[in-house]
């Protein structure tokens, strides 16, 4: 297969899908991270649920013309946001669905990635990370641009919550870094990345296994307040989303207890 690169029309126009989709969301000067999620949700149903498989990493579907995303909640948080923005790309300008690999979204064999992919990832890096912005923070921090390190990049990634080795990719993209440095930075291993990381005390937000069903339990609750579904339903219902009745508040059911005689006395009575 052929060594697929984007060419600078194409880089053009995802830039402006890009800038198109930050403005129609307001948040040209903000830094998107966790957010995505939210926009995410604002467009599909979501899923969200940990296998153990840092090779999938989440994949999309449209069933009877409604779009359903799934995350893999077991990667780290900053491939989580990533994945989400991959996917709005797929989502807003190719109305498919499909898998999110590892592979595809480090890019690990330029060789084997559609060009498709190569959109995707591009736009997600252009939402994530704005050019203008990214180069405010630069200069907010007081980075060296002719000499931007390892630190400075770490420290960038967890600023925008990206992935180490996409903030590497994106300051290559936008020229503050040469190729030969590009390919020095890219060289390292996730292990390094998460030594430096502690090194450096940062850390990013917990969401490793979330489950999250959408709406699911909102709505299981609603049935279940106005007597639409049984206990033994919303216990079920609950369970998928790694949830027990406690944690909604519901206490045990309560015990029987056979009326009195008196009671019996005063039922019959009544009758």
């Amino acid at each position: 297969m052929t060594n697929i690169k984007l060419d600078s029309r194409t880089v053009d126009e995802i830039k402006g899908l890009g800038r198109q989709k930050l403005i129609e969301y307001s948040k040209l000067n903000d830094v998107i991270g966790g957010q995505i999620f939210n926009i995410l949700e604002l467009e599909n149903k979501v899923l969200y649920y940990p296998i153990e498989d840092e090779e999938v990493w989440g994949f999309s579907e449209k069933v009877k013309g409604k779009s359903f995303v799934w995350i893999n909640t077991a990667i780290a948080y900053d491939k989580q946001v990533f994945a989400a923005a991959h996917e709005l790309y797929h989502l807003w300008f190719e109305n498919d669905g499909e898998i999110i690999l590892k592979a595809n979204m480090e890019e690990i064999s330029a060789f084997n990635i559609s060009e498709n992919e190569l959109k995707a990832n591009r736009f997600a890096a252009e939402f994530l990370i704005n050019e203008e912005l990214l180069l405010q923070e630069v200069r907010t921090y007081g980075v060296d641009k002719n000499r931007i390190g390892i630190k400075d990049i770490m420290k960038l990634s967890n600023l925008f919550v990206v992935p180490y080795k996409t903030m590497v990719k994106r300051l290559y993209e936008i020229k503050l870094i040469n190729k030969k440095r590009y390919n020095k930075l890219m060289a390292l291993s996730n292990e390094q990345v998460d030594m430096w990381r502690n090194r450096l005390g940062l850390s990013l937000p917990t969401r490793e296994n979330k489950i999250g069903l959408d709406n699911l339990v909102d709505k299981a609750m609603e049935l279940y307040e106005r007597k639409k579904i049984t206990r033994e339903k919303l216990e079920y219902l609950l369970d998928l989303a790694g949830l027990t009745m406690e944690d909604m508040g519901i206490k045990g059911e309560e015990p029987y207890i056979p009326p009195t005689d008196e009671e019996l006395d005063i039922i019959m009575e009544e009758e």
